[in-house]
């Protein structure tokens, strides 16, 4: 018989016996007592429930029913009724905190913005798959909606291109305070073959599967995400670029600096951007001719001292015609890398050597690709001589150690530099959205839905984003894991009482360090509770 186990009732005064059984006391009523042929006495029972320890009262199992009209049944804690609250405590109060829970109030009215939250929530603690959604909602969430894997499906296919721009457009202006925003693009791979966007194209992730591009926008003083666009997967980065920043105007997104890697680097967006008065920093392609010549002009006199800005790197500056646009270069050389660079060209050529070596006969085509630091003499049958051209690899070697930025604006060499370097905020931002929220496969199966989740993954990367900037140094402090930081978080615990509701234990010193981060204490999480 299955015990009632969200009840518990008074244990019977009489005409019971218990017996324990592992770590439980099992209870029985008697219903006959006699003694057996040996005279020894014995008893006819029955089950009716176990003994709950704590109160001293009776679990009853189904018997018991039959043998009892009991009018003094106390509920007890049902099968939830232990959370683990503290993630979720902390993922609306980052919500609330940086602006975002106003916005989708706002935008999608609050119903559907508290789903929004429940799977921005889950996202952050369990990532991408959202199969669990309803177990994880019944054991880690107090006052946030509960959903089902239906229902978020559901919920992603309802999102909007309307209202996604109309948060885009609220949140660009709550962050007015970025002067630099780093743009770049991600790619994640699908299997799906009914979502719209995905294409085969350069799959950074090293997947053989169609994939969808996402291009981001990221605040450098907010390090925030503050606006995405999906677009196919065979688009090349550099060819997008304008059309991502036509979105600019809409979104009130004007008087910024953007920061780019070299691959957005081309004629067409170097003369967009100056023909829309737009500032930029970006990295260009040191094989360009024109870079070449700047490279060329600096390169006896950059290794001086009056050149060295910092960690032992070097800079020059140029000002000429580059990209079709007259603007400012700024010219680097790197010793250390420069050796780096040299290590690895140097280990290609010997690796190539060997291979060369083990030959007796290559094909033409072979041997074109192989000439590029080697000389061969490729006879009519196949068979070849060989020796390396040192020149070729001098040459290849030449620039090893330089990297150049180009620039619309004013700014030394070490300024240049130092903004340059910090627009790895974006790609941390792309690390945590494919690992820690999982994103790296879509696992949706039709463009709406795909649509809705990306958003979802997107307000997630907010939360993230300021768990970092937030808990950075304390991260590094306690070699802690931003996985690590959700589990100490989710040791938080509150147990249903009949009572009430109430903390499990004391918060630990780690616990209250990450609180802190953020402005809050045990007061906080004991009112969030209570509410």
């Amino acid at each position: 018989m299955s015990l009632s186990s969200r009840v518990k009732v008074p244990m019977p005064e009489a005409g019971i016996i218990t017996r324990r059984s592992g770590a439980y006391q099992y209870v029985y009523k008697v219903l006959k007592t006699y003694r057996n042929t040996n005279g020894q006495p014995n008893n006819d029972r029955v089950s009716i429930g176990r003994r709950d320890v704590e109160s001293g009262m009776l679990i009853p199992n189904d018997n018991y029913w039959k043998f009892y009209n009991s009018s003094t049944v106390e509920l007890l804690p049902s099968y939830d009724s232990v959370r683990s609250i503290g993630a979720t405590f902390l993922i609306q109060t980052i919500l609330e905190k940086t602006g975002s829970k106003a916005i989708l109030d706002n935008v999608f009215g609050s119903e559907r913005a508290a789903m929004i939250k429940t799977v921005v929530a889950y996202m952050v603690c369990r990532g991408n798959v959202m199969e669990h959604i309803l177990d994880w909602c019944e054991t880690s969430t107090l006052h946030e909606t509960v959903t089902d894997d239906r229902q978020a499906s559901a919920l992603s296919a309802s999102i909007t291109y309307d209202e996604k721009m109309d948060f885009f457009r609220q949140w660009s202006a709550a962050h007015t305070e970025d002067s630099y925003l780093a743009y770049d693009v991600t790619s994640f791979s699908s299997y799906a073959k009914g979502v719209q966007d995905t294409e085969w194209g350069y799959n950074r992730d090293g997947d053989s599967l169609p994939q969808i591009n996402l291009g981001c926008y990221f605040g450098y003083e907010s390090r925030l995400p503050l606006f995405y666009v999906t677009y196919p997967g065979s688009i090349v980065d550099k060819s997008h670029m304008s059309y991502m920043m036509a979105n600019n105007d809409e979104l009130g997104i004007k008087g910024v600096t953007f920061v780019m890697d070299k691959g957005f680097c081309s004629t067409a967006n170097i003369r967009y951007m100056h023909s829309r008065r737009m500032s930029y920093l970006i990295g260009v392609e040191v094989r360009h001719k024109a870079t070449l010549g700047a490279i060329n002009s600096v390169r006896d006199n950059i290794l001086s001292m009056e050149k060295r800005i910092s960690h032992g790197v070097y800079a020059d500056y140029a000002h000429g015609f580059f990209y079709g646009e007259q603007t400012n270069m700024h010219i680097y050389f790197d010793p250390v890398l420069a050796e780096s660079h040299r290590s690895d060209l140097y280990r290609t050529v010997e690796v190539q050597e060997e291979k060369l070596n083990q030959l007796h006969q290559i094909t033409k085509q072979e041997a074109k690709r192989h000439r590029a630091f080697f000389d061969i003499d490729l006879a009519e049958d196949g068979t070849f001589t060989f020796e390396r051209s040192y020149e070729r690899i001098d040459e290849a070697a030449k620039n090893s150690g330089f990297f150049c930025l180009l620039t619309s604006m004013r700014l030394s060499g070490a300024e240049a530099l130092d903004i340059y370097r910090r627009k790895d905020v974006i790609e941390k931002g792309f690390d945590e959205l494919k690992n820690h929220i999982e994103m790296k496969r879509l696992r949706t199966h039709n463009t709406r839905t795909t649509d809705g989740k990306l958003f979802c993954a997107f307000i997630a990367l907010i939360v993230v984003s300021h768990i970092n900037c937030k808990l950075e140094s304390l991260m590094k402090e306690k070699s802690l894991s931003k996985n690590s930081i959700i589990t100490e978080m989710e040791k938080i615990k509150v147990v249903f009482t009949t009572g009430g509701k109430r903390l499990m234990n004391p918060i630990t010193k780690t616990q209250r360090n990450i609180l802190e981060a953020f402005g809050l204490s045990e007061e906080d999480l004991r009112f969030y509770i209570s509410s």
